[in-house]
């Protein structure tokens, strides 16, 4: 950047300027339609704060959606996990074995990765209550682990292919098993690669909604479910409904801002490898 001529440097910082303003204009929008009363919203001064915060709707809008963010967290957190622990282990298999059954898993698996969750609702709902887990935690957590280990699986598999194989060999010849190999070589290798599917997994199943409205009860509401009652039936709460959208927001921003420095490590890994 420092040969280049200043002013490709000063298009390059324009542009970078504008995106930021186009994607931090709605939270902006968020945040002072959250701290105005119903009668200042009706006026339609979107960008201009309103004659007083009220900063109570926050404390409001906290009190509603506080069990339906634990339900959120419940669900999220465990499907996170377990597509971590599911994904990796079949990651690392689809990524070493050279077997037919290896390849066929493989087309599978994209084909799965690739195929809209709406064709699978009716059978995967049929399912949950064949199995009498629908309607509850467990139901939901299967589910979204059912939606989201092909990709959990795709992504630790390719960041496997970019680990040396030499590594693997040389352990192999001091004795160790292929799960001490797993264990103790590959896994320490592999942050970025268990942050960049944390974040997309726990990131996929926080923000659903079609499945959650389809399997949920009110003990198991999700907060997706809860911030489309929030506004409610008769009279538009806007103020509540933006403040609720904010809280809910800053739990997966958390996670990103935490885990944030191995995320695109862990997704270019595969496409850098060679």
């Amino acid at each position: 950047m420092k040969r280049k001529d200043p002013a490709l440097r000063l298009v390059i910082a324009a542009i970078i300027a504008l995106v930021s303003f186009v994607y931090l204009l709605p939270i902006y929008v968020m945040l002072m339609t959250a701290m105005k009363t119903p009668a200042e919203i009706t006026q339609r001064i979107y960008l201009l704060p309103g004659a007083s915060a009220q900063i109570e709707n926050f404390a409001t809008a906290w009190r509603l959606i506080r069990p339906a963010l634990t339900n959120s967290l419940i669900i999220a957190g465990t499907v996170t996990v377990l597509a971590i622990v599911f994904g990796s282990m079949s990651g690392y298999y689809l990524s070493r074995s050279r077997s037919l059954l290896a390849r066929v898993l493989f087309i599978l698996i994209g084909i799965a990765l690739y195929l809209p969750y709406q064709v699978i609702l009716i059978p995967l709902v049929q399912l949950m209550a064949w199995t009498g887990l629908a309607l509850t935690h467990a139901g939901l957590i299967l589910s979204y682990l059912v939606l989201n280990l092909p990709l959990a699986s795709v992504l630790m598999g390719t960041f496997f292919l970019s680990i040396p194989y030499e590594l693997e060999e040389a352990a192999a010849i001091d004795g160790a098993s292929r799960l001490q190999i797993f264990a103790r070589i590959v896994t320490p290798l592999s942050t970025p690669a268990y942050a960049s599917t944390a974040i997309i997994v726990f990131t996929q199943v926080w923000n659903e909604f079609l499945l959650a409205l389809t399997l949920a009860t009110p003990r198991t509401t999700t907060v997706q479910i809860k911030l489309a009652e929030i506004k409610g039936s008769y009279v538009a709460l806007y103020n509540l409904q933006m403040a609720a959208a904010l809280i809910t927001a800053l739990i997966p921003l958390m996670i990103f801002l935490l885990l944030g420095n191995y995320f695109v490590r862990g997704l270019l890994a595969g496409a850098l490898r060679g």
